[in-house]
């Protein structure tokens, strides 16, 4: 664990650390309290403001280190929560630009928005305007180059999940920038794990456990045979795969809406604890099972959709599932009710993918590919994003900094948007505005707002997540041990997964084990408890406190610890490391019971969302759902509404 290792070209001199100051709330969350009332505590700025990751800038895709929300992309949206980016004189200076369209926010959803707006007027003009020196949001493109050759991987949204269900304008949306879904059936191997003889498995941890342990499972399940030498008690995994394979009925006597009631005021811990009476080892051992997909543990996560989801403890109940989606269920498991689509959509970049694809419509000669099968390979080139003349320009690294009707009268025909540039304040103005962005930073972006409407906004604070690519000299280590995913019961690291096996034209998957290979790892940094929302803050505070030798020792740690049975050595075997950190990740579902106004309202996000003369709001967090088709569905919502 002290070795160097043997690519060190990013590594050496890499630990910028984020001073004490960060821990003590430079950085420390933008909830601005437990739900709302903008605070304006004064905080000086930390060192280190302008680390952003190693690499060629001009190039973002192939930086490496901590990367995702770099520090130069965090310092002025915090210097506005914070009350002090205004202190003192701050001329604005009036570029004389004007737009039919100003998007805030490059993600998903600003992009999608300024493809909707295009199609209802071609020859509109629009700005796009992102904090952040890359484009995409969280769908961010990693990308490698051992021995020269390319390889792609993916910093946050993942994957098209569920096509089938997708609204109307999203699955329309994905027609026009030419995605041929069925085109994954051949790019994606799906026989990869049967071919190599993987399996996914367990990690049992030595801070929770006797000692660390490796359960490789059968056919995805854990059997008495694969759990033989777990550090369970013999009283713990017999209650376990009771639970598993031959639930009882733990709430006799209630009929099933009685029972349906009953989950719907649980959290699926409560429910493993309190009614199917397993032990803690058990408790312990199921902790994470729910973290990496839905942002925390099982201790928040509610057993009404535990049961939905068919989790462990539940077919002994004999609830009635009927065509018709559950009501106090999540959004996310009403809308996937029926949905049996293959977990196959997946670029190489993840949904990046449509970003690129979005930017090749926009944006003319830059790079971005014209097509599904040139995706991978293509490379943008990032000084053609912002060329005058153009009708659409992406403009990167320009946090927004105030957006206002001309004049304050919300009745004006004009909207003036500032924007940092350099530390110089700019303003450009536009007919009409998306505000693509992280929702809770909106009402510091618009003093003007109604407070009730600000409290709102304040409510849909976004779980803090970490994305890994580790490139890896071969995988012959996994191929020893027999594994493909695992997930840790406790770490830093709740998953460490191979990369998905997908190949497109030019661009080739790693063929046998003796190749590179990318590796994804989660971290869920919400804190533990019963209401996710209350570990929100104390989880930001943490990611924003670490400097990158840190994520990268316990990425060592838990790589090593989980396969050093396969002959893993994490000094010759790592050769680079990008950490994708995302403070505001993802968008908080509402869930039963800690979110006791849901389904029936009022919601949050629906009157956080309200838009405001020429100003309409978008992004996922708008839709409180965390997935691509939430982005594009508020894309178009929000257009739809300026009319």
């Amino acid at each position: 664990m002290h070795r160097k290792i043997s690519r060190r070209d990013f590594m050496d001199g890499m630990a910028v650390a984020v001073g004490g100051a960060v821990a003590a709330g430079a950085l420390s969350g933008c909830s601005a309290g437990s739900y709302g009332g903008i605070h304006n505590k004064v905080v000086t700025p930390p060192d280190g403001w302008t680390y952003a990751g190693a690499g060629n800038k001009s190039y973002p895709p192939a930086m490496t280190g901590l990367r995702g929300s770099v520090n130069p992309a965090l310092r002025v949206p915090h210097e506005l929560r914070d009350g002090i980016y205004w202190a003192g004189s701050k001329p604005v200076e009036d570029t004389g630009e004007r737009y039919d369209l100003i998007v805030v926010g490059a993600g998903i959803s600003g992009l999608s928005a300024a493809h909707f707006f295009k199609q209802r007027k071609p020859d509109a003009k629009i700005l796009i305007l992102d904090n952040h020196d890359d484009f995409g949001g969280h769908a961010r493109r990693n990308e490698f180059r051992p021995n020269g050759n390319l390889l792609v991987g993916y910093g946050g949204s993942q994957s098209i999940e569920g096509p089938s269900v997708w609204s109307p304008q999203a699955k329309k949306l994905l027609a026009d920038l030419g995605v041929q879904l069925q085109k994954f059936d051949r790019y994606y191997n799906q026989n990869f794990n049967k071919q190599w003889k993987l399996n996914d498995s367990e990690f049992f941890t030595r801070d929770l456990f006797s000692g660390d342990h490796l359960a490789v499972m059968q056919d995805d399940t854990q059997t008495a045979r694969t759990l033989a030498n777990a550090p369970m008690s013999a009283e713990s995994k017999a209650a376990f795969l009771t639970l598993q394979d031959k639930p009882g009925d733990y709430l006799p006597g209630m009929s099933d809406e009685q029972k349906k009631l009953k989950l719907v005021d649980l959290t699926y811990r409560q429910y493993l604890r309190d009614y199917a009476k397993m032990p803690e080892e058990v408790l312990n051992y199921l902790q994470t099972y729910t973290s990496d997909e839905w942002g925390f543990g099982i201790d928040a996560f509610g057993a009404i959709d535990a049961w939905a989801e068919d989790y462990p403890g539940f077919g002994g109940l004999k609830l009635n599932r009927s065509k018709e989606p559950y009501k106090y269920c999540g959004p996310t498991i009403q809308i996937q009710w029926n949905e049996d689509d293959p977990y196959i959509y997946h670029f190489p970049d993840g949904n990046n993918g449509i970003c690129k694809l979005l930017i090749g419509q926009l944006i003319p000669n830059t790079g971005a590919p014209q097509n599904m099968d040139a995706e991978p390979l293509a490379r943008i080139d990032y000084s053609k994003l912002d060329v005058a003349g153009n009708d659409v320009r992406l403009r990167l690294s320009s946090p927004c900094v105030r957006v206002q009707h001309k004049g304050g009268d919300i009745d004006a025909g004009e909207v003036e948007v500032d924007f940092d540039r350099d530390g110089k304040v700019c303003r450009a103005r536009a007919s009409n505005v998306v505000m693509a962005c992280y929702n809770t930073m909106i009402p510091y972006l618009m003093q003007d707002l109604p407070s009730d409407q600000k409290q709102n906004l304040f409510y849909g604070t976004k779980l803090p997540v970490v994305y890994a690519m580790v490139q890896l000299r071969n995988w012959e280590a996994w191929e020893r041990l027999r594994i493909y995913h695992t997930r840790f019961t406790s770490g830093d690291w709740v998953v460490a997964e191979l990369d998905y096996p997908v190949s497109f034209p030019g661009y080739q998957f790693s063929k046998d084990p003796s190749q590179p290979i990318l590796v994804h790892m989660i971290r869920m940094a919400t804190a533990p408890g019963d209401n996710p929302r209350g570990g929100v803050g104390p989880g930001r505070r943490d990611l924003f406190a670490r400097p990158f030798s840190s994520f990268e020792r316990t990425i060592r740690d838990q790589l090593t610890r989980l396969l050093s049975g396969g002959g893993f050595d994490p000094a010759k075997d790592i050769q680079a490391i990008t950490v994708n950190r995302w403070g505001h990740g993802y968008a908080l579902e509402y869930g039963r019971p800690w979110a006791p106004f849901w389904p029936d309202g009022p919601l949050p996000s629906v009157l956080g969302r309200t838009p405001f003369g020429r100003v309409t709001i978008a992004n996922s967090d708008s839709q409180n759902r965390a997935y691509a088709d939430a982005a594009i569905d508020a894309a178009w919502r929000a257009v739809s509404e300026l009319g």
